[in-house]
């Protein structure tokens, strides 16, 4: 019997050590990829006083004897930084803001004052920071015993709320940095639609239908709240408005603070304009919006439109470069429209797409050519192609005029009119054949057979000329 004991303890010994093995290893590999990463994770805990907020900031995931430079508003009071242990933390130098860390973590305690005569009451920079150290978890805890008449809101999701006898709890959690905290005295009312949580005074706010958030899928978390308590604010990750602002430029609103969030500081605001009204389905507000949406929907089918638009919203960050890639992947063929087009003292660029080919005459290779395509057309760089087809090509006239000469034949194109002459002999065309596309000139395909007895074929990665027999 005792021999079956012994077996037993034996097995669970070596289970549980096992258990305690695995668990230590994906402890220390979840603390390495958080060390080697330089993020972080914070525990924050708000409790209300009559006349301030006391609050308890930890931070996990710092490296042990690294030297901290905080930055700690002029808006914190009673301050005091402490270590794992609950030791003071060891200062670096004489900065009253630069601290070593004995572990891997520090804990920020301090006060922020409010007035209790307040219906409202919006904290924006309450937090200690550590410059250049990436926020990964973050859970805020509120314990209420003071303003319990009203409600908390976040710009992290709120996933629970208990209200007790004397004390009110609140817990949100989220990613990223310390977001904004919001009070009011009258209660609020809290709906989830889509990825935003909606905040309002009456039953009726609470159930508007954002049709548009609905349709475009997952986006980055909002909290909106419709309120009279606070005049209108916005940043990141918080839109707050007046309970009378109409669905449409809620909606209008939040997807473009969306776009701001995907758009690097710098990028001009008629880009954010153009897929906030292509989204929306509205007039963009700007005229290089306008032009730029409309070329869109020019050269993009329905469905590639669409395909282009749903792209750019599942990309967490956006530049013209960027916007060009998904452009030329929904189109299977090359473009640089935004970039051109974010040259602030360039003239507007149509919106055409190329690809490169190799440009044969009666089979033999001649040169490299980008193809382009636009409205419909091919078209080819018509210097390029005409020497590839033994012409000598001169620009006169400040670049308005084309001479070409082979042999015996001359011609004389104008990029201004519908005209060319041939042998000085002058013929009228309904449309001019020329077109310049950023600086080049192009010639829809059909007009060499037509000009000039030539026909181009498009094939597989080339153009094939042949000259039509005499």
């Amino acid at each position: 019997m005792w021999k079956a004991s012994l077996f037993i303890f034996l097995i669970l010994s070596g289970i549980i050590s096992g258990m305690l093995f695995w668990q230590w290893q994906a402890y220390s590999e979840h603390a390495i990829a958080l060390e080697s990463s330089g993020a972080i994770t914070q525990e924050i805990t708000v409790e209300t006083r009559l006349k301030e907020l006391k609050i308890t900031q930890k931070i996990h995931g710092l490296m042990e004897q690294e030297e901290y430079r905080l930055v700690i508003p002029d808006t914190l009071f009673k301050w005091k930084c402490k270590n794992g242990t609950g030791e003071a933390c060891d200062s670096a130098d004489e900065n009253p803001f630069t601290f070593f860390s004995s572990d891997d973590q520090m804990t920020f305690e301090y006060a922020v004052p409010i007035n209790e005569r307040n219906k409202a009451l919006l904290l924006t920079d309450w937090f200690v920071k550590i410059p250049g150290k990436k926020a990964e978890g973050l859970s805020i805890t509120i314990s209420d015993s003071f303003k319990r008449e009203g409600s908390w809101a976040a710009g992290i999701r709120l996933k629970a709320r208990k209200k007790l006898d004397h004390i009110d709890y609140y817990y949100f959690e989220g990613k990223g940095n310390v977001p904004i905290l919001y009070w009011q005295q009258k209660p609020l009312l809290k709906k989830a639609i889509n990825n935003a949580e909606v905040y309002s005074e009456d039953i009726q706010a609470a159930s508007f239908n954002f049709k548009k958030l609905n349709e475009i899928g997952d986006f980055p978390f909002l909290t909106i709240i419709f309120t009279d308590q606070y005049p209108e604010y916005k940043d990141e990750n918080i839109l707050i408005t007046s309970p009378r602002t109409k669905v449409a430029q809620v909606e209008k609103n939040l997807i473009t603070m969306l776009f701001q969030r995907k758009f690097s500081e710098d990028s001009q605001t008629w880009v954010i304009d153009v897929f906030t009204a292509g989204l929306l389905d509205m007039k963009p507000s700007s005229s290089k919006g306008s032009a730029v949406l409309q070329e869109l929907q020019g050269e993009l089918t329905e469905d590639e439109l669409k395909a282009f638009l749903r792209k750019v919203i599942n990309v967490n960050s956006l530049n013209a470069e960027k916007l060009d890639k998904l452009l030329s992947d929904v189109k299977g063929l090359n473009t640089h429209f935004f970039t051109m087009n974010t040259k602030s003292d360039a003239p507007f660029v149509p919106l055409y797409f190329q690809k490169e080919k190799k440009l044969l005459v009666s089979g033999a290779e001649k040169a490299s050519i980008d193809l382009i395509y636009r409205d419909g057309k091919r078209l080819l760089p018509f210097t390029a192609t005409m020497k590839a087809l033994g012409y000598e090509i001169k620009i006169l006239s400040g670049e308005e005029t084309m001479l070409l000469s082979k042999g015996n034949n001359s011609y004389r194109f104008y990029l201004n009119k519908n005209v060319f002459i041939y042998n000085e002999e002058d013929y009228g065309l309904l449309e001019n054949p020329l077109t310049n596309q950023n600086g080049t000139v192009f010639m829809e395909i059909q007009w060499f057979k037509s000009l000039f007895g030539v026909t181009a074929e498009e094939r597989e990665g080339e153009i094939y000329l042949t000259s039509d027999p005499v």
